[in-house]
């Protein structure tokens, strides 16, 4: 990843001089050579990251908490919480408006399984399986249930000095890997209630400048507004109030592309308080105020 440091972001990387060489991705770690780098990431504003491609390394972020959407190829692709965003080797690929929104990562990249015949201690047929599987996954993919508990456990490891170190390391990653190839059914949610959820929130869109409560939607759904907090991040990933900041954003992206509203028209029109909130909120989300992005989209 291509990244730019910001002091409201908290962040575990191995190998820990993983910085000093950016671009280097041929180069693993000592415990697992095929590992490039792991990480661990939480973003409380928006996060540059920029077009870049990994040459030899297949690339995996999984989105433990918040939303992202990223681009490949001019493609956009939303994640949410649970799921996996996937890069094949030479793929490039960057954040829309090249910043992740606030959120909590977990991300790591690896070398080619068909390049090195000692490949995590595998055999031939054993690498062709992975590789196959690779070759097969989509950019964006649900994630198993264990992916939290399978990182935490592989970071305490290589965090260890236990003298089977890398024998726990080995048998951890490839557990992830495995894990990734393996298709996750989808949430059973009731059609009647995902239709009710869905109608909401075409709704909730449609008036971005409106501030609903949990109870007046869980009241429109008819369930509690406990059922109601759960549905929605089951489906969307996310809380309703993070769920229409980033909607209202992404509206205000549009108008100030192609309106000639004002800051303070935006403000009104989206339903902020102030334009300050406004401003806060935006660069909070894209990484910088309105009126800059708006220059700077303007300007190509």
């Amino acid at each position: 990843m291509a990244r730019k440091q910001s002091p409201t972001s908290m962040r575990w990387i191995y190998p820990p001089d993983y910085d000093e060489r950016l671009g280097m991705d041929a180069v693993g770690t000592s415990i697992i050579p095929e590992l490039i780098v792991l990480g661990c990431q939480k973003y409380s504003e928006a996060y540059q990251l920029t077009l870049h491609r990994h040459m030899i390394g297949y690339e995996f972020v999984y989105l433990e908490h918040g939303s992202v959407t990223w681009e490949v190829d001019g493609v956009q692709y939303p994640t949410s919480a649970g799921q996996w965003f996937f890069t094949a080797p030479g793929e490039l690929h960057k954040a829309r408006f090249n910043h992740i929104e606030p959120s909590r990562i977990w991300w790591f990249i690896i070398t080619d399984p068909a390049c090195d015949s000692d490949w995590l201690n595998l055999g031939q047929q054993e690498r062709s399986f992975i590789k196959a599987g690779l070759q097969q996954l989509p950019h964006v993919f649900r994630a198993d249930d264990r992916v939290d508990e399978q990182f935490a456990r592989l970071k305490a490891t290589l965090e260890s000095d236990g003298p089977a170190k890398g024998l726990y390391a080995h048998h951890q990653m490839l557990d992830i890997l495995l894990g990734l190839l393996q298709p996750v059914p989808a949430k059973t949610i009731e059609p009647e209630w995902r239709g009710k959820m869905t109608e909401l929130v075409q709704q909730l869109e449609q008036t971005p400048e409106k501030r609903f409560s949990i109870a007046e939607m869980a009241q429109a759904v008819q369930v509690s507004e406990s059922h109601f907090y759960k549905l929605f991040q089951e489906l969307f990933g996310q809380s309703p109030a993070a769920y229409m900041e980033r909607v209202r954003i992404e509206q205000a992206c549009e108008l100030l592309l192609n309106s000639g509203l004002s800051i303070i028209e935006i403000t009104h029109e989206l339903g902020f308080k102030t334009s300050q909130h406004f401003t806060n909120v935006f660069r909070k989300v894209i990484g910088c105020p309105p009126s800059e992005w708006r220059r700077r989209e303007a300007s190509g």
